[in-house]
């Protein structure tokens, strides 16, 4: 077999054709990615409305859930969470929940914390956000209440 030497002309054609190529895989991955992320924002929004309504529905009578401010709503929802009952009912509820669902629901998490590791925003401690400790100091007395 012969070898014949690559003209300028054909290599500049395969180069053309090379990039062209290229820029369609970049912007195939770049379509991908989008949907990808399109895909997780969906199901957080999904799961962020769920959670708005239960927090709602269950607000206690006499109160406008919509009158306060969102560090005031995390030191509610931090002290309601905070009860052993309701630390056990949590445990409960999961494992009643159908071995398939676990296991899904466990694929599930694995898959958005790898996805969404890149993504994440560092979460702020409202109540640790003016440096002092009255916050604690008021948990205590309110546990001493009760």
């Amino acid at each position: 077999m012969e070898q014949r030497a690559i003209t300028q002309m054909e290599k500049s054609k395969k180069m053309a054709k090379a990039d062209e190529k290229f820029r369609q895989a970049q912007a195939q991955y770049a379509k991908a990615v989008k949907d990808e992320n399109e895909r997780i924002r969906k199901i957080q929004d999904r799961h962020k409305y769920m959670m708005g309504g239960c927090v709602l529905k269950y607000f206690p009578e006499g109160f406008n859930a919509y009158e306060f401010n969102e560090p005031e709503m995390n030191r509610i929802i931090a002290c309601a969470f905070s009860f052993a009952g309701v630390a056990n009912l949590i445990k409960t509820v999961i494992k009643e929940r159908p071995k398939e669902e676990q296991e899904a629901e466990k694929t599930d998490d694995q898959n958005e914390t790898v996805e969404t590791e890149g993504n994440e925003t560092e979460e702020t401690d409202y109540d640790d956000a003016d440096g002092d400790d009255t916050d604690s100091e008021n948990e205590e007395n309110d546990e001493d209440e009760n």
